[in-house]
């Protein structure tokens, strides 16, 4: 197994497992700090207002950072039993199972009302997509999918890939990685900064 560091929050340094499996890339820590400090310091994201979807979710990293920020709702959902196994054990160690839900699915069989459901109460929505980089369409479709779901709500999607999209509201870069964060409720130009900058 390997393992990640929790870089922010009232879990920060303890550490979870990541599933020792091909098709699972854990985000790395600098590329996670980044994207977190946009979120808490550009997009001003209250974590214990905000339901949180980690979806292509792998160890759950990022999910499980947002409830160290202090979410209180967040589905993390993967179709790799070992991930969901990995998530499980994470979510037991942490000790945060009052706040946490796991899917073992892949994303486009997930039903629409899993989502609108675990939603329902809340204004603010927040959305990680973390796909292989090869499943370019399976990420739009699913960027498409949420937009769609939630257009009556606060949505924010961070979105990783290699590549930059057009409508991105802030790019985050790291080597080749590329973190698009795309929203509803803001219309400024696209930002572009580096991870670590």
């Amino acid at each position: 197994m390997k393992k990640c560091r929790i870089i922010g929050g009232k879990l920060k340094r303890r550490y979870i497992i990541a599933p020792d499996t091909s098709s699972t890339r854990p985000t790395s820590d600098i590329v996670k700090q980044s994207v977190f400090n946009v979120l808490v310091h550009r997009f001003c994201v209250n974590f214990e207002k905000t339901f949180v979807i980690d979806l292509f979710a792998g160890s759950g990293s990022l999910g499980i950072e947002a409830v160290s920020f202090g979410c209180k709702n967040v589905v993390f959902i993967d179709s790799n039993k070992k991930a969901i196994d990995c998530i499980k054990q994470n979510i037991q160690s942490l000790q945060i199972a009052p706040f946490s839900a796991t899917i073992c699915q892949s994303a486009e069989k997930v039903p629409d009302s899993i989502f609108l459901t675990f939603g329902e109460n809340h204004s603010d929505i927040l959305v990680f997509l973390d796909p292989p980089y090869a499943k370019k369409e399976l990420l739009c479709q699913q960027i498409g999918r949420f937009f769609e779901l939630f257009k009556s709500k606060n949505l924010l999607i961070v979105a990783e890939s290699d590549e930059e999209y057009a409508d991105a509201t802030y790019v985050i870069r790291h080597g080749n990685t590329r973190v698009n964060i795309l929203c509803t409720y803001e219309n400024s130009a696209c930002k572009t900064i580096s991870a670590g900058s």
